[in-house]
């Protein structure tokens, strides 16, 4: 039997009737013509749940598309024929070439009027002051657009905005509200790796309509952040959940005895949106294994009695390691690395698999406090507070630059 990842979309529609009925992911609708079914909001009719984001208007179903590691446009488009509806990009994800696949996807189905589509402008921190930074995101946006072949996308995204002071920067802001203006964005989001202070600033501010942020089974202890989301859904913020899985099912630690069984990601993805705050999540998609797995929490959130043992084990939020952003490993550290980012770049080099974002990552950090901060330490003094061994994500980053996978 081939495997997933080899699979083309030929061979996925070819599979029996019978193998589909029994993931649960196509039964009881037209395979080819997902458009015409019911976006329901109770699986106990067998429709596919949904939710509003926010006060915008949208209703979504509540499994999205993150497209940031997708290359392969058959997934995409089975991805619409299953019922996803929205779909995620940035115009730093493969270097845009994420964003030209998924234009050149929309248009040959002609859908773009049926799909919500996000993407994301990233400005370095330090340069999120420039007196230019307003032209730097008008030009990054306007290459976006022409790589979706788009006049506009739906939801535009501050990304990667990890303080309360980034979030409230006017500039960006005001460059932000005249993309709205001119018809460019229906509406303007933050994304955020460290959701409870951006959030929190975001209902102060009341300029934002969508946030998509960091939230998982890891994360479940967090009153703060649980309190933030709440806040933010009150004020009708749309909340767009990301990081659901936690790192996916490789285990970070490799001399851990195995990865994670499938039924693990379908428990964590369902305990996110347990949540009715969250109206809908963007795991990534890669391949046609990952699409079904993920859709099929569409249409049920309850837990199947594996999924219940799986988030029972109280030791995965210790083996996933999860780095929650939490910064408070940097003042540990004599030259203040900046750590919660070097922890992002080991989980996409590591568990994602995605050595390109890995590399991306790393070069948006500012210099002197990558790794190049780290050079010269003979042992690493940061402790995390949770579960990560930030010594050894940190050493496995510097063996990937001495082989050659990453550049410092």
């Amino acid at each position: 039997m081939k495997k997933f990842e080899s699979w083309n979309r030929r061979d996925f529609i070819a599979k029996p009737l019978t193998w589909f009925a029994a993931s649960r992911l196509l039964g009881g609708f037209n395979l080819l013509h997902a458009e015409t079914l019911p976006f329901m909001s109770s699986p106990e009719t067998g429709g596919i749940i949904s939710r509003p984001l926010g006060k915008t208007g949208i209703t979504l179903p509540i499994v999205s598309m993150g497209a940031m590691s997708a290359n392969m446009p058959a997934v995409v488009k089975r991805a619409y024929e299953v019922g996803v509806r929205h779909f995620d990009t940035a115009a730093m994800y493969q270097q845009g070439r994420n964003e030209e696949m998924l234009g050149n996807v929309i248009k040959e189905l002609r859908v773009r009027d049926r799909v919500t589509i996000s993407t994301k402008i990233f400005i370095k921190p330090p340069n999120r002051r420039d007196a230019d930074v307003q032209q730097q995101m008008r030009t990054i946006f306007e290459g976006s657009l022409k790589r979706l072949q788009m006049d506009h996308v739906d939801i535009l995204y501050y990304h990667a905005v990890d303080s309360a002071d980034d979030a409230a920067l006017d500039a960006p802001i005001q460059v932000l509200q005249s993309f709205k203006k001119e018809g460019k964005t229906r509406f303007i989001g933050i994304s955020t790796h460290t959701p409870q202070a951006v959030l929190n600033e975001a209902v102060k501010l009341g300029v934002y309509d969508v946030s998509l942020i960091t939230i998982n089974y890891t994360m479940a202890h967090d009153k703060g952040l649980q309190d933030a989301i709440d806040g933010a859904a009150k004020k009708g913020i749309g909340l767009v959940a990301m990081k659901t899985q936690a790192g996916g099912t490789v285990k970070p630690d490799p001399k851990l005895p195995s990865n994670l069984p499938p039924h693990s990601q379908t428990a964590l993805l369902k305990w996110v949106l347990q949540n009715p705050a969250i109206a809908t999540a963007i795991p990534g998609v890669t391949n046609f294994e990952q699409l079904e797995q993920n859709f099929s929490v569409a249409r049920s959130l309850s837990y199947t009695p594996a999924e219940k043992e799986f988030l029972a084990d109280k030791t995965f939020s210790a083996q996933a390691e999860f780095c929650v952003q939490c910064g408070q490993c940097r003042s540990d550290c004599p030259l203040k690395a900046d750590i919660p980012a070097l922890m992002r770049t080991h989980m996409y080099a590591v568990q994602y698999k995605n050595h390109a974002h890995a590399q991306q990552t790393l070069s948006t950090i500012s210099s002197g406090v990558g790794l190049d901060a780290c050079g010269d330490c003979g042992s690493c003094k940061a402790t995390c507070r949770n579960a990560v061994n930030i010594a050894r994500k940190i050493n496995d980053l510097k063996q990937m630059v001495s082989g050659g996978t990453l550049r410092a």
